[in-house]
């Protein structure tokens, strides 16, 4: 079976590609409603199947319609065809990345488990013995913190998303890095400890993904999981749940 990934967030959207039980290059454009213009270099009635999760509404609703005139199938997540156990007060509104993030921590045998995605907001998930999302946290993520400096500053992005030789920056540009990067480092560290401490329970798998993940895995002082494809694994193991019933 031949299988699209697309995972659409608020800033960028994952792409993926399935063939021969293989998971094929990652890559990201940007989240705008010029992205199906982007997506035609994947032949997109090829596949299939487009496998969706989206935190976007307008954005699923282009694609949905895109998919139905061009009698492309298409199948979407949502916390119904999960079948993911929600301890949280509105299962509805826990995000389908997340969703998706727990189930493929619950195949890869890593509960229980704290897994952290860094993107547009930076989330904590707990997962129980039981492969049961129990709740988290939702912060800003790196790049919503440094937009605020960046636009004071007439900084580059690129220029602010490394980590300084030091956290005493000397100049401009480095105490900017250093506050971004090292001050996200230490609240990273910090959530993980006060999450660790109310659940009692300091045996937490700690699972790393989204845009920023692997820059932060490189530095972070906390045994821990980078995996790149955690969002993309989960999707595919709804999906084919799903085709199994």
């Amino acid at each position: 079976m031949k299988l699209l990934c697309l995972d659409i967030g608020n800033t960028s959207i994952t792409i993926c590609d399935y063939k021969n039980e293989k998971l094929g290059e990652i890559t990201r454009v940007a989240s705008d409603e010029n992205f199906i213009n982007q997506l035609t270099k994947y032949n997109l009635g090829s596949f299939d199947f487009i496998i969706l999760c989206s935190v976007v509404p307008n954005l699923t609703k282009l694609l949905i319609n895109y998919c139905k005139n061009h009698s492309i199938n298409i199948y979407e997540i949502n916390y119904k065809n999960s079948h993911l156990n929600l301890h949280v007060d509105n299962p509805s509104e826990v995000g389908n990345d997340r969703i998706c993030n727990a189930i493929a921590a619950k195949k890869l045998n890593f509960n229980p488990s704290i897994i952290i995605d860094f993107g547009t907001a930076t989330t904590y998930d707990v997962i129980n013995n039981d492969g049961d999302f129990i709740g988290g946290a939702i912060a800003p993520g790196i790049d919503v913190s440094a937009d605020y400096l960046i636009n004071k500053t007439a900084l580059l992005k690129d220029t602010i998303y490394k980590f300084p030789p030091k956290v005493i920056g000397k100049n401009t540009i480095s105490n900017i890095q250093s506050g971004v990067m090292y001050g996200g480092l230490a609240s990273v560290e910090g959530m993980i400890k006060l999450i660790d401490a109310e659940i009692g329970d300091e045996s937490n798998n700690i699972i790393i993904t989204g845009g920023f993940g692997k820059l932060i895995s490189e530095k972070i002082n906390i045994k821990h999981t980078y995996i790149e494809s955690l969002t993309i694994e989960g999707m595919l193991q709804v999906f084919f749940n799903n085709q199994k019933n």
